[in-house]
C-alpha cells in the first residue's frame, strides 16, 4: 500500500509527514537504480558507503540530526542507505518493503518508537535503521524479550545483511565468553534485551576486580610476562541500540532492576528452612498473621511475633543470615502466593521461575534472600545454595548509556509520559498496510472458573469443526494444563504450547495457523509470534483467538488478540472472565457486580469491558509509580555511592 498525501494529512499523527513521503518517492528512485548493479557491485557500493558514514562520525548525534533538519536535502548518505537496504531485502528474502515499513524504519533511524500494529512486519522493518547506523561501524544492538526470538529475528534477517558485507551475530543462551565476544564484534548483534543488560554488569565487575588488585600486583605481573593491557570487555560500546516490543523492554520488564548473582552463597540449611516452614504452618490467619492477596502483603500481630520469639530458643545453634521473621515469612510467602505452574514450575528436580510478562521459564534466574530456598522445602526438592548479589542496575539507566535509542511495539498506546521521562523518547503512530478488519467479539464472564473453561472448550469444538485455526491464551501454565484436560475429554484434538512442553516451539507455532488447529498457550504465544494461515483457514475465517482471561496490562491483551487478522487477513478474538480470576478478585465491585448477574449457569448478562478497563488503568498507574520509586532509589544510591568515592 502506498501512503498518499491526503492519508497523512487527514490523520495528522507525526511530524514532516511531507518531508517523510518526498523520501520515500527519492528512495524508490535510488533503490530502482540499484537493481541493475550486481552482487558485487552492490556490496561494494555499501562498504564505500560504510566508509563516508565512518568518516562523519556518529550519526545519531551529529550527521543524521542535521541531515534530518535540513529536510534530507543536505547529504545523499542516508538516502542511499536506506535505497541499498531496500534493494538487499527485495534480493535476500525476494520482497519489497512497504512504504509504512519504510515510513516506521525512517522513525527508528530518527531515535523514536514506531507503533505498528501486530503483524505489520515490525521485524522486516528493524533492517532498515539497523542497517543505517551499522555503517557507523559501532555496533548496533537489537534487543528482543527473549532468546528465541532474538534467534529466529537473527537467522530471518541475517541473509539481508550477509549478501553486502554487514555481519550479523546472535546472544545464545548458555554461550562461552568468548563466543559473547564474538557476536558484539559484529556489525549488528541480536538478543535478549536482559542479556545485554547483565553482559554490561560483568564487564563492570571484571573491570572493578582488576582495579582493586592489591598493591604491587600489577607490577609483579608485569615482570612475570602478563599483559594486564590484553583484558577487553566483551561489550565494545553502546552506540546504537532497537529495541523490539518496546513497551516490555522498557517498561514491563523495567518494573524490577537486574541483578547479577553469583552461585558463591553460603551453603543451605535445610534443617532452618525446614523449621520456618514448620513455624509458619503453626501459625493461625487472623490470629498470627494478616495475609493480603490482593497487594501480596504478609504481617504479623503481636501474638504473631509472640509466637515466632517462641521458637528461637530452638534456632540457637543453626546460622541465621537474616532476622528469624523473614525466615517464617518466606515461608508463608511460599505456602500462599506464590504458586506452582503460575509463578514457578518444578522441573527436573528444580524450582524454575515462570516470567509473568512472557510466560516462558528461566532456569538461570532464582529469588533472592532465601525465598527461592523456602519454595524449594514446600515442594520438597533439594535445597541449593542462596545465590551472592554481584550488581545491580535499572533497565532505565542501562538503556541510557546508549547514544542513540529507538524501539518497535503495536501496544505503545498511554506510555507517552513515561517513555519520555525515562529514555527521551516520543511515540510515532505508523498507519497499517492494509485495514484491519479483525472481529472483536463480546466479553464473557463466569461466576465459576469451571464453568468459564466449559464454555471455552464448547466454542472451540464449535469453532474447531469448522475449520478454524485457534489459538487459546492463557495466563498461566496451570491453566493451560486445566484446558487441555477439558479439551481431551472432549475430544478435541489439540498442542500445548507452555515452555513444559517437550516439542520445538517453532514447530508448534509453524502449524498453529492450519485449518483445524487448536492451540493452547502461555504469553509464550503472544509477542513476537506470526501465526500464517493456509488457504482453507482464510477461506474458513481465519485465526480465532480465546482470551481465557483478561490480563493485568490491557497492553499484554492487545499483543494476544493481535494473533489474529494480521495484514488485512480474516479473524476474531474473544476475551473471558471468572469470579476466581486476579484481576477480578482485586475489585471489590466487579466481585459483586458478577455475583448480581450471574444467571443458573453461571455467566453474566451485562458487559464488564468498562470495568476491567479502569482496573486495568488503575493497575497500570501503580505500577508506573513503583517504576518511579525504583528509578529515585538508585538515582540516590548512585549519589551516594559518587559520594563516598569522592571522599
Amino acid at each position: 500500500m502506498a501512503v498518499t498525501r491526503s492519508l497523512a494529512s487527514s490523520q495528522g499523527w507525526w511530524s514532516r509527514t511531507d518531508q517523510i513521503l518526498r523520501l520515500i518517492e527519492r528512495i524508490r528512485r535510488e533503490a530502482q537504480k540499484a537493481e541493475s548493479l550486481s552482487q558485487a557491485q552492490l556490496a561494494e557500493s555499501v562498504q564505500t558507503l560504510k566508509s563516508e558514514f565512518m568518516q562523519v562520525g556518529q550519526g545519531a548525534s551529529t550527521g543524521w540530526n542535521r541531515w534530518w533538519g535540513s529536510g534530507g536535502r543536505e547529504s545523499s548518505r542516508e538516502l542511499r542507505a536506506f535505497a541499498f537496504a531496500t534493494e538487499a531485502v527485495r534480493r535476500a528474502l525476494g520482497k519489497r518493503l512497504y512504504d509504512v515499513q519504510l515510513m516506521g524504519g525512517i522513525h527508528l533511524s530518527r531515535g523514536r518508537i514506531a507503533e505498528m500494529n501486530t503483524g505489520e512486519g515490525k521485524t522486516v522493518t528493524t533492517i532498515v535503521p539497523a542497517f543505517l547506523h551499522s555503517l557507523y561501524g559501532k555496533g548496533v544492538h537489537v534487543a528482543t524479550t527473549n532468546a528465541y526470538l532474538a534467534e529466529r529475528d537473527c537467522e530471518e534477517l541475517r541473509a539481508v545483511f550477509e549478501l553486502v558485507g554487514i555481519s550479523v551475530g546472535v546472544l545464545k543462551e548458555s554461550a562461552s565468553p568468548t563466543e559473547k565476544e564474538k557476536a558484539y564484534r559484529c556489525d549488528i548483534t541480536f538478543g535478549p534485551g536482559y542479556e545485554f543488560g547483565f553482559d554490561y554488569l560483568r564487564d563492570q565487575i571484571a573491570l572493578r576486580s582488576r582495579q582493586l588488585r592489591p598493591l604491587g600486583q600489577r607490577h609483579i605481573r608485569t615482570m612475570l610476562g602478563l599483559n594486564d593491557a590484553a583484558w577487553t570487555p566483551t561489550q565494545r560500546g553502546h552506540s546504537f541500540a532497537i529495541v523490539d516490543e518496546a513497551d516490555s523492554v522498557l517498561i514491563d520488564e523495567a518494573t524490577m532492576p537486574m541483578i547479577l548473582s553469583s552461585g558463591q552463597g553460603k551453603a543451605p540449611s535445610p534443617g532452618l528452612y525446614d523449621l520456618a516452614r514448620n513455624t509458619a504452618l503453626g501459625l493461625k490467619l487472623g490470629d498470627d498473621y494478616e495475609l493480603d492477596l490482593k497487594q501480596k502483603k504478609i504481617e504479623f500481630t503481636t501474638q504473631g511475633w509472640s509466637s515466632l520469639h517462641q521458637v528461637l530458643a530452638e534456632i540457637e545453634l543453626l546460622p541465621l543470615d537474616r532476622p528469624w521473621s523473614r525466615y517464617v515469612e518466606n515461608a508463608l510467602r511460599a505456602e500462599f502466593i506464590l504458586q506452582r505452574d503460575e509463578d514457578y514450575v518444578v522441573r527436573d528436580g528444580e524450582v524454575q521461575i515462570v516470567d509473568q510478562h512472557t510466560g516462558r521459564i528461566h532456569d538461570e534466574r532464582t529469588w533472592r534472600d532465601g525465598l527461592h530456598q523456602a519454595i524449594e522445602r514446600k515442594e520438597g526438592v533439594e535445597n541449593t545454595s542462596e545465590s551472592a548479589s554481584d550488581a545491580r542496575m535499572t533497565r532505565q539507566r542501562y538503556f541510557q548509556l546508549y547514544d542513540g535509542l529507538c524501539g518497535m511495539t503495536g501496544t505503545a498506546d498511554g506510555l507517552d509520559r513515561e517513555l519520555q521521562a525515562f529514555y527521551g523518547l516520543s511515540i510515532v503512530p505508523i498507519p497499517t498496510n492494509k485495514p484491519n478488519i479483525r472481529e472483536s467479539w463480546p466479553l464473557r464472564s463466569f461466576n465459576d472458573s469451571e464453568k468459564r473453561n466449559q464454555a471455552i472448550v464448547a466454542d472451540a469444538a464449535r469453532l474447531h469443526r469448522l475449520g478454524r485455526p485457534i489459538l487459546i491464551g492463557t495466563r498461566t501454565i496451570r491453566h493451560s494444563v486445566r484446558l487441555s484436560e477439558l479439551l481431551r475429554e472432549s475430544g478435541v484434538p489439540h498442542t500445548v504450547l507452555n515452555g513444559v512442553q517437550d516439542e520445538d516451539e517453532a514447530k508448534i507455532v509453524g502449524r498453529a495457523g492450519v485449518a483445524g488447529t487448536v492451540t493452547v498457550a502461555t504469553n509464550m504465544a503472544g509477542r513476537g509470534t506470526d501465526i500464517r494461515l493456509d488457504a482453507n483457514s482464510l477461506l474458513s475465517g481465519g485465526l480465532h483467538v480465546i482470551a481465557a482471561e483478561h490480563n493485568l496490562s490491557p497492553r499484554v491483551d492487545r499483543q494476544l488478540s493481535g494473533r489474529a487478522a494480521r495484514q488485512g487477513n480474516p479473524g476474531s478474538s474473544q476475551f473471558f472472565i471468572s469470579l476466581e480470576d486476579e484481576l477480578v478478585q482485586s475489585d471489590e465491585e466487579l466481585v459483586a457486580w458478577i455475583k448480581k448477574t450471574a444467571d443458573k449457569n453461571g455467566e453474566c448478562q451485562g458487559d464488564a469491558c468498562k470495568a476491567v478497563r479502569r482496573i486495568q488503568l488503575q493497575m497500570e498507574a501503580k505500577a508506573y509509580e513503583q517504576r518511579q520509586r525504583m528509578v529515585a532509589r538508585d538515582a540516590w544510591m548512585d549519589g551516594v555511592l559518587k559520594t563516598l568515592a569522592s571522599s
